[in-house]
């Protein structure tokens, strides 16, 4: 596996280019949540989407928790953009006996405070219309690992353009209480969000 770096030029230049990216590609940018800093390390699962989200994971983390962010990827994916390894991507190669070294040592970063995880449990980018979202299963194990608490926090981005050139984009983020839960759960407690989060966008209308 590939281990996070967070290179001294190119990991303050990200989170500088994360933090204000986003208000120059979007026409408005809102970020809907109820969020309570627990002071825990932090696992924040999100909607896989478009190239848009490590940007806004990014994003959310400069304007809520400010911890120092390690983002899971694909092994094949983050070779081909190695650039990512040096703002905190590391990976997993799915169906490889380093699959399991990759879960432990997510649960290594989640067990100091300062650190946050970023995963996309879909494994790739998918519609943004789909809907049931369907989460692959070997992330879950990192539950496993764990042996402090943590704070999981979901995210769903929506886009939309109303009558604009340039679209809006909407971030809903909440916190998430896992304990005891099944991966089956967390999916459909996810979908709940993602329903939840739709239904909030349309009143925006």
């Amino acid at each position: 596996m590939i281990k996070a770096r967070h290179h001294w030029f190119y990991y303050p230049f990200f989170t500088w280019y994360s933090k204000w990216m986003p208000r120059m590609g979007f026409k408005r940018v809102e970020l809907h949540h109820r969020m309570e800093d627990k002071g825990l390390p932090v696992l924040m699962i999100g909607n896989h989407v478009s190239w848009w989200d490590g940007f806004l994971a990014h994003y959310i983390n400069t304007q809520l928790f400010k911890r120092k962010p390690h983002v899971m990827m694909l092994e094949e994916q983050l070779k081909a953009r190695m650039f990512l390894n040096k703002t905190g991507a590391y990976s997993i190669k799915k169906g490889s006996r380093s699959a399991l070294e990759s879960i432990r040592y997510t649960a290594e970063i989640l067990a100091h405070p300062g650190n946050m995880v970023i995963m996309y449990p879909q494994g790739k980018i998918h519609s943004l219309y789909e809907r049931p979202l369907h989460f692959e299963k070997g992330w879950y194990r990192v539950f496993k690992y764990l042996e402090d608490p943590i704070q999981v926090v979901f995210y769903v981005a929506m886009f939309d353009f109303y009558a604009s050139r340039r679209p809006e984009l909407h971030i809903y983020v909440q916190n998430y209480d896992y304990e005891g839960k099944s991966v089956s759960l967390i999916e459909a407690d996810f979908n709940r969000f993602h329903e939840s989060s739709i239904h909030q966008q349309k009143e925006r209308t």
